[in-house]
C-alpha cells in the first residue's frame, strides 16, 4: 500500500455506470450474514476514505460497488482502487478488533498528510461504530478506555495489549531465551542480552541503556511472581524483549500512576520502572492478566 496517496487524485477512466454495465457480479461469495455486513463496512470506509481524500463522487460509488461485487481485492486491475479496497477490508478487521488505529496504521507509510486524514477518518467510523452496537461487557468497556487514554498521554509510548496480541511480537527472529527463578538470573539475563547485543553489531552505548531497563524489568519478576521468563527476537532492526511471568498481573487502576508518574510506586507497581523504560524504549506493550504478564519492550537496532 506504500505510495498509494501519492496517485489517488488521478482522474480515472472508468466510471461507475461502465462498471455495472459490463457484466453481471458473482456474489456467491457472500454467503453468509457477516460475509455482507463486513462487505458494506469496507464499501463505506472505502467511500468515506476517498470522500475525505476529494475524489470524485463517481468514483466513490464505484468503490462502494466493487466491495461487493469481488470476491477477493487482489484481482482488481485498477491499483488505485485495489490498494484503497484493500486498506479498507483491513481498517474493518482493525474496528471490529476495536484496535489502536495509529498502532495499526504503522504499517501503512503513504504521503505525510494523507495518513494524518486517513487515521481520523478510520477512528471517526470506529466512534460511529461502537456508538451503533449493544453494550460490550463493562470490564472490557474499562480496559479499552485504560487502554486509550494512557496510549494518548504517552504520546504512543505505552500500550496495554490483549493475549491475543503477544504472538505478533514472537512470530520469528529468535536469539535466546532463559528462565527467571533466582536472584543470581537478574545478572545472567544482562549478560544473556549483552551478548544477544553484540552479535548484531549494536553500538555498546545502546547495550548499556538496554541492560538497565531489561534489569529493571527481569527483577519485576521476582519481586511480584515466582518465576518467569526472558525471551529476545530480533525482527530486521528491531529487537522485541518479551519477560513472561506467572505472577497475579497488574491492576487497571494502578496502570495510570505507574506509567505517567517517574517514582511512583505500590506493592503491585514496577516502581519508577514504566517510566524508565518508555524513555530507552521505542515503545513499551503490556499485557496482564491475574494468569501473569507480558512485557514487550521494542527496542532499535542502533549499529555501529
Amino acid at each position: 500500500m506504500k505510495g498509494i496517496f501519492h496517485k489517488i487524485r488521478r482522474e480515472h477512466a472508468t466510471p461507475v455506470e461502465e462498471i455495472t454495465e459490463s457484466y453481471e457480479p458473482e456474489l456467491t461469495h457472500l454467503d453468509s450474514y457477516e460475509r455482507v455486513k463486513k462487505r458494506a463496512l469496507v464499501g463505506w470506509i472505502a467511500s468515506r476514505c476517498a470522500a475525505a481524500l476529494q475524489i470524485a463522487e463517481r468514483e466513490r460509488e464505484a468503490l462502494f460497488y466493487l466491495a461487493f461485487s469481488n470476491e477477493s481485492f487482489e484481482q482488481l486491475e485498477d491499483g488505485v482502487r485495489k490498494e484503497l479496497l484493500m486498506l479498507a477490508d483491513s481498517a474493518a478487521d482493525w474496528i471490529a478488533a476495536n484496535a489502536v488505529i495509529e498502532e495499526e496504521m504503522k504499517s501503512v507509510n503513504p504521503a505525510h498528510s494523507s495518513k494524518i486524514v486517513l487515521e481520523r477518518v478510520f477512528n471517526e467510523i470506529q466512534s460511529d461504530v461502537k456508538s451503533s452496537e449493544q453494550l460490550v461487557d463493562e470490564s472490557q468497556k474499562t480496559w479499552q478506555v485504560y487502554r486509550d487514554v494512557i496510549y494518548a498521554a504517552t504520546q504512543g509510548r505505552f500500550l496495554l495489549i490483549g493475549k491475543q496480541d503477544v504472538a505478533k511480537y514472537k512470530s520469528n527472529g529468535l536469539l535466546c531465551e532463559m528462565d527467571i527463578r533466582e536472584r543470581q538470573d537478574v545478572p545472567k539475563a544482562r549478560n544473556v542480552a549483552k551478548e544477544a547485543f553484540a552479535k548484531t553489531g549494536m553500538k555498546s552505548s545502546k547495550v548499556l541503556s538496554y541492560n538497565l531497563i531489561i534489569s529493571e524489568a527481569v527483577t519485576n519478576i521476582l519481586k511480584h511472581a515466582e518465576h518467569g521468563k526472558m525471551l529476545i527476537y530480533q525482527n530486521e532492526d528491531v529487537f522485541n524483549i518479551v519477560i513472561e511471568d506467572k505472577g497475579p498481573g497488574f491492576p487497571l487502576a494502578i496502570l495510570p500512576k505507574a506509567t505517567l508518574m517517574a517514582g511512583f510506586s505500590t506493592k503491585e507497581s514496577l516502581g519508577q520502572g514504566f517510566t524508565l523504560m518508555m524513555k530507552m524504549a521505542n515503545q513499551v506493550l503490556l499485557e496482564t492478566s491475574d494468569k501473569g504478564s507480558t512485557l514487550i519492550l521494542v527496542l532499535e537496532a542502533g549499529k555501529e
